[in-house]
């Protein structure tokens, strides 16, 4: 034989709806403390600004910085990343190569480094380069600037992007600057 429901209105009907309301009430909030920490999430993930010429090579960088989680933005020079910046755009981090090509007037990536930190002056700046470190260049860096050299992995990208140096560094040749080859599962950019 099957139990009988509590009529309506009796204390045994008031208790099993209490309780479904509390029930419901805490589901509610534990939906809304999820939704706030993915808001808050969200507000705290990085904005990269990526300034690369190389079109194949810009485009993996954002890909791989976009798997992240981080916002990405493109530029293909000097002139649109300082668009950008200048529009507005929360930017907290900047990848630049530093040789890109813009005619007479351009800028290189540098340059680009110090505008940038002038407009927003928390900015991070990353910089890369295929051509190679010479000497003083560090000198020319914005203040907490950090240097990846190309061509460099996903690993090493990520790692510099998360402001790790030590793992962004490429390993060397002893007394060279010819990256070791990397291990054909670290695919290079």
């Amino acid at each position: 034989m099957k139990p009988r429901a509590a009529a309506p209105g009796t204390e045994r009907d008031i208790d099993a709806w209490s309780n479904r309301n509390f029930a419901l009430s805490s589901v509610w909030s534990v939906r809304a403390l999820a939704v706030a920490k993915t808001q808050t999430e969200k507000l705290t993930t990085l904005a990269v600004l990526v300034a690369e010429d190389e079109p194949t090579v810009r485009a993996l960088a954002e890909s791989i910085i976009a798997d992240l989680g981080c916002s990405t933005f493109s530029a293909a020079n000097a002139r649109e990343a300082l668009a950008v910046l200048e529009n507005g755009t929360p930017i907290t981090l900047l990848f630049t190569d530093i040789n890109m090509p813009d005619g007479p007037d351009g800028l290189d990536g540098l340059e680009l480094g110090r505008r940038a930190v002038e407009i927003c002056p928390d900015l991070r700046v990353i910089y890369t380069t295929g051509g190679g470190l010479t000497d003083g260049m560090t000198a020319l860096f914005v203040e907490g600037g950090t240097f990846l050299p190309k061509p460099f992995t996903r690993e090493q990208l990520i790692a510099a992007i998360r402001g790790d140096s030590e793992t962004a560094s490429p390993a060397r040749e002893p007394g060279g600057d010819t990256p070791i080859a990397p291990s054909p599962a670290n695919r290079t950019l």
